[in-house]
């Protein structure tokens, strides 16, 4: 038996061989094998001193010994964001236990955060088909599951799969159809939508458990109740009135939020006018709060934001909802640069006590516009929770960095990963950049090859060491490995389009950026960062004509710096300065530090202007 003294003295040195230890804890021979509690001892140091490599590598090897273990392997290989030893554990425990839904579960999540689509949806298959909830139960569990994964474009190709697994179940067409939203492709969601309304609704009614939709099958989305709730021995009848009448409220509630999403997707695709025609009528019909604030976030999606401001304005009346629209109000001008307007009104947004770290956050994000430091950093470091910490903190070490204070933006972002283990990969991508942004890419990739043992199969990581090489002037480099990713993501829009984009930035086989943005743009047609690759290679390419609407309707979605610079330059070179112009100044107010803006602007100054 070891000691705890001795094995934490062992774990300082174990953590430089653990990586490799993965396939070498088999070399011993059996009467050699180190007792199963060294594993796990060091496994848990290793978390607690914040060496998740070493921790999911000692779970699995431990778990190779005793399998009760297992789960807790899993466990740690999902927390510690080891996708490939978290499926390979837990494809050790299917073969053990195949009817195991944590087990199948585990692995379908893992494989999608490793994009083998196929694969994860073979897992997820399994868990809704033999989900002792049912089948549409299910659907909507692994709903709110994918809401949280930072891979839209995975995410959208594995809703797709199981939509055509579960042909009939509405639940499958209602996650295909927030997949496809959220993935760019509005008119696919408004396709997915329609069919999902489509299907009949009786309340109580839901598919059998282990049995995949069958034609005729009734659908409820979000219908809570559960086949295996029913009755067992011991538990209080419910009258069944009470229970037919909850679970027709429940599906009611749930079509209406389809029908919403339904309407933001018609928006979004292009049919606006139709769209904005029914929700107005059903404002008409039922003059509710709720229905008025659901109109004014579909004109916001439409762009029709005076109308916004004057729904909304109404609304601020009303205690239970003016939290709500302030929070619509500002973000609106925030966007529009209109820093005065949208500090008042996040300002009052404070007062409420609601949405105050969108507050903070956002009031240092305009103090920066105005390179008014000292106050962003008040306001950053009040932001202690929620989706903003990391962007907040992230800003903060940026300007101490490029203030002087190297060594407390180093500190800070230590801290941070202490707090926000679960972000690591985005932390350290952030630091890489700020690197970057110094003029020290050398040491962001340093950096990131660190990393990179800890986290090996992070994308993020390896898309930060390709901007950071391109910076370097290693554009071949950089190529490299934006070409492994593409490989290694086939279909993934994001990884063609990076890929396509750097090529076509450094006019490199211009034929091939273009064939893969175009890929990348039939599977995500809506995205701002897409459009404006195809506009960009289009007009590398010499199609300056053909580039303009790209860059426009990207620029439209996502004004700002880099988009901005481009539409900038293609309007610049069609003769139309003033346009030019006018554009670059609305980015500036928006990204007032966007390099790449501030670059093209200067150089085309200091040309002799096109058509002049």
């Amino acid at each position: 038996m070891f000691s705890t003294s001795l094995l934490t003295r062992l774990a300082i040195g174990f953590g430089v061989i653990a990586t490799a230890a993965c396939a070498g804890t088999n070399r011993r021979t059996e009467s050699e094998a180190l007792p199963e509690s060294f594993y796990t001892v060091t496994a848990e140091l290793a978390l607690a001193r914040h060496e998740p490599r070493v921790a999911a590598v000692q779970y699995a090897a431990a778990a190779e010994r005793d399998h009760s273990l297992l789960p807790r392997a899993v466990e740690v290989a999902a927390e510690t964001l080891q996708p490939s030893l978290g499926l390979a554990t837990a494809e050790r425990w299917i073969k053990l236990d195949p009817d195991s839904l944590v087990a199948q579960r585990a692995a379908g999540n893992a494989a999608l955060e490793l994009y083998k689509i196929e694969q994860s949806a073979a897992h997820y298959r399994f868990v809704i088909a033999h989900s002792p909830d049912g089948v549409e139960a299910e659907f909507g569990t692994l709903e709110k599951e994918l809401r949280n994964e930072d891979d839209p474009y995975g995410v959208r190709q594995l809703a797709d799969h199981l939509a055509g697994d579960f042909p009939t179940s509405a639940a499958a067409l209602r996650l295909q159809g927030f997949a496809a939203l959220r993935a760019d492709d509005p008119a696919a969601a408004v396709r997915s939508f329609e069919a999902a309304l489509a299907r009949p609704s009786e309340p109580g009614e839901m598919a059998k458990p282990g049995e995949m939709a069958k034609p005729g099958d009734p659908a409820k989305p979000g219908d809570p109740a559960k086949p295996a709730d029913a009755a067992r021995p011991g538990d209080a009848a419910q009258p069944a009135e009470t229970t037919i009448a909850a679970a027709a409220v429940a599906a009611a509630e749930a079509r209406r939020d389809l029908n919403d999403a339904l309407l933001r997707a018609r928006v979004l695709s292009g049919e606006v006018e139709g769209a904005l025609a029914e929700a107005a009528a059903q404002v008409a019909h039922e003059d509710t709060p709720e229905n008025q604030f659901a109109y004014s976030l579909l004109l916001w999606a439409a762009k029709r934001d005076a109308q916004v401001r004057e729904r909304l304005k109404v609304l601020l009346a009303k205690p239970d909802f003016a939290p709500d629209a302030l929070r619509v109000l500002a973000l609106l001008e925030f966007q529009a640069g209109n820093d005065d307007a949208a500090g008042v009104r996040f300002a009052e947004l404070l007062a409420t006590g609601r949405y105050v770290e969108d507050g903070f956050y956002y009031l240092g994000l305009i103090a920066e516009r105005h390179a008014d430091f000292e106050r962003a950093l008040r306001w950053y470091s009040r932001v202690q929770s929620g989706d903003n910490t990391v962007p907040a903190l992230l800003r903060a070490a940026a300007i101490l960095h490029a203030h002087g204070a190297e060594s407390t933006s180093d500190e800070l972002l230590d801290r941070l990963l202490e707090d926000e283990p679960s972000r690591a990969p985005e932390i350290i991508a952030g630091q890489a950049q700020i690197y970057v942004q110094a003029g020290d890419p050398g040491r962001a990739i340093t950096l990131l090859d660190g990393a990179m043992t800890q986290y090996p199969d992070s994308v993020e990581l390896r898309y930060a060491r390709a901007t950071s090489y391109e910076q370097q002037g290693r554009v071949d480099v950089a190529l490299r490995e934006l070409t492994a990713i593409a490989e290694a993501r086939p279909g993934d829009p994001a990884a063609l389009n990076a890929l396509g984009y750097t090529l076509a930035d450094h006019s490199r086989h211009l034929s091939r950026a273009r064939a893969l943005v175009e890929r990348a743009y039939a599977a995500a047609p809506k995205s701002a960062a897409i459009r404006d690759s195809l506009g960009w290679v289009l007009y590398r390419q010499g199609n300056v004509e053909a580039a303009l609407p790209f860059l426009s309707g990207a620029y439209a979605d996502e004004p700002g710096g880099d988009i901005g610079a481009h539409l900038g330059e293609v309007l610049w070179q069609l003769g139309r300065q003033s346009d030019a112009e006018r554009i670059w100044s609305e980015a500036s107010r928006i990204d007032s530090d966007d390099r790449l803006l501030k670059a093209t602007r200067r150089r085309l100054h200091a040309e002799k202007p096109a058509g002049g």
